[in-house]
């Protein structure tokens, strides 16, 4: 295995602990935008540093310049990908991040040609949002190749970081993204509730706008996907009164709101809190005749799993897995990417995949 790996976003919470795994057995470059705290970390670990805006494209083409895989783990991803993506067109370096917007997958498909011309790949969402559920949808599909219709259910998250709390406000719409007959469609904010067993009994959950609808139909083929998260009825009501009033007022006074709550929310929570937290996501596949399939899976906590996935993602493409263009880890790395990674496991006894997860 060799080649050199520049990790941007290298001092936020989960990139400092891609960072710790990864010293000493790659050949690792931190960066990130605050210097005194690159520096301290690049000298902690003994690795080169660079300190650098994502505005700055000639300081990502000096720092790119001896690089060949590039992990962006800094967000909001709606901001930072696209610089990145295109500083690795330029140096024809290998992209993975931990994003999980779903505009972002948007733009990264639309760079597939201008990849496969400079030979490089780019892999979006090889954190817990897309890897775990891309990699348990293929899953599906691989036990029931006829599947027309696939709905996603993903568990309450019981721990949430100011970085998710600050992609969730930037991407705040009226609107939920769903696909129809191949394309994006649009329903209102709080219209599609589908009842789901996350372990308990049958829960309600409500559709939002998860990057699945975009990369599930490239890794499944499939035409018609929805994503759903766990709402008690009290969030399912504050949801679609949210969506109501941004439908009056605009998007700006809650983006607004949601930035303010990002500023003074916990940067992570602690080991203890994270030792407890797991998320459970179901799919339900649905064939030509309506019939309806389950499969379940429950993860690590998103930290733990986007820090595993991202360090076995590195190991991977230095070690020769990567296909140029577009991709998604399970055409990258196969449905049992996640589960080889001791990230998660399927929750039916059984399953081929027999991983432990927390």
């Amino acid at each position: 295995m060799s080649g050199r790996v520049l990790l941007y976003g290298a001092s936020g919470f989960t990139g400092a602990e891609i960072a710790q795994m990864l010293a000493g057995t790659v050949d690792l470059v931190v960066a990130g935008r605050n210097e005194a705290k690159i520096q301290a970390l690049g000298e902690q670990l003994g690795v080169p540093w660079y300190a650098f805006e994502l505005s700055d494209a000639a300081a990502i083409d000096i720092a790119l310049k001896d690089v060949d895989l590039v992990l962006l783990a800094a967000g909001p991803f709606g901001a930072t990908a696209r610089p990145m993506m295109d500083g690795c067109l330029r140096m024809e370096v290998d992209y993975i991040d931990l994003g999980g917007e779903w505009p972002v997958f948007v733009d990264a498909m639309s760079l597939d040609a201008d990849a496969q011309q400079a030979g490089i790949m780019i892999l979006p969402g090889i954190g817990l949002t897309v890897a775990a559920s891309d990699c348990l949808l293929a899953s599906a599909m691989e036990r029931w190749p006829e599947t027309k219709r696939l709905c996603l259910g993903i568990s309450r998250a019981q721990i949430i970081s100011r970085g998710s709390v600050e992609s969730a406000a930037e991407m705040m719409s009226a609107q939920v993204v769903i696909r129809r007959n191949g394309e994006l469609a649009a329903v209102p904010a709080g219209s599609l509730v589908r009842a789901f067993d996350f372990g308990e009994g049958l829960s309600e959950a409500t559709a939002m706008s998860w990057a699945d609808v975009v990369t599930a139909s490239v890794t499944t083929g499939v035409d018609d996907i929805e994503v759903y998260s766990e709402m008690r009825w009290q969030e399912r009501a504050g949801y679609r009164l949210s969506g109501m009033t941004m439908d009056v007022f605009g998007v700006q006074p809650a983006k607004a709101i949601g930035k303010a709550l990002s500023n003074v929310w916990p940067e992570g929570p602690s080991i203890e809190a994270r030792g407890e937290a797991s998320f459970v996501m179901v799919v339900h596949a649905l064939d030509p005749w309506r019939r309806e399939r389950r499969l379940a899976m429950r993860t690590r906590d998103g930290y733990s799993f986007s820090v595993l996935t991202a360090v076995a993602a590195v190991h991977r493409v230095l070690g020769g897995e990567r296909i140029s263009g577009f991709q998604t880890p399970a055409l990258a790395f196969g449905a049992s990417f996640i589960f080889d990674a001791d990230a998660a496991r399927i929750e039916d006894p059984t399953a081929a995949h027999g991983s432990v997860a927390a």
